[in-house]
């Protein structure tokens, strides 16, 4: 109960803050109360993080996020690839619906692959908590979830999963 109270007013916090981020984009100027309720909330996000993890564990999730790093980076390269073949293909004057559907395959085979990396790298992650421990690192992956494998530029499919990206 108190972490789903704590969860609303987290989340209202960024509803507030991402308000003001936008008003200063347009030039205005932030109140020295909400440079102060900014820091405060980082510092405590930071805190709830480096005291999540022992010393030890800490140093074993930097192996293991250099692990993750050296094997997705080759495929998100040959997945950026698709995507730009796959831009020439859908953009040419004589599309070859052929080599576009063969084209979305290869992107979906590649899209699998990263997906079992990160999902033997969440496996491992879990492996090497506390029974406590689980129960949070459990309960956080519930809050961010939806988010999670998102790439930059992407967005969260909407109503029936059929979406445009806009030039």
């Amino acid at each position: 109960m108190k972490t789903r109270i704590l969860s609303l007013v987290l989340i209202a916090v960024f509803a507030i803050s991402t308000t003001a981020i936008a008003q200063n984009e347009q030039g205005r100027k932030r109140s020295p109360e909400q440079k102060e309720m900014m820091m405060k909330r980082q510092k405590q996000m930071k805190e709830r993080q480096n005291n999540f993890f022992t010393t030890e564990q800490k140093e074993q999730m930097k192996a293991l996020r250099l692990d993750i790093a050296k094997q997705v980076k080759p495929l998100k390269n040959e997945l950026n690839e698709l995507n730009a073949r796959q831009q020439t293909l859908t953009t040419s004057d004589k599309a070859d619906l052929s080599a576009i559907n063969s084209n979305i395959d290869k992107m979906s085979g590649v899209k699998a692959d990263i997906a079992k990396v990160m999902a033997a790298h969440h496996q491992q992650v879990r492996g090497m908590l506390s029974e406590e421990q689980l129960l949070k690192f459990d309960a956080m992956k519930g809050k961010r979830g939806g988010r999670q494998g998102m790439t930059k530029g992407q967005r969260p499919q909407r109503g029936n999963g059929e979406h445009y990206r806009r030039g």
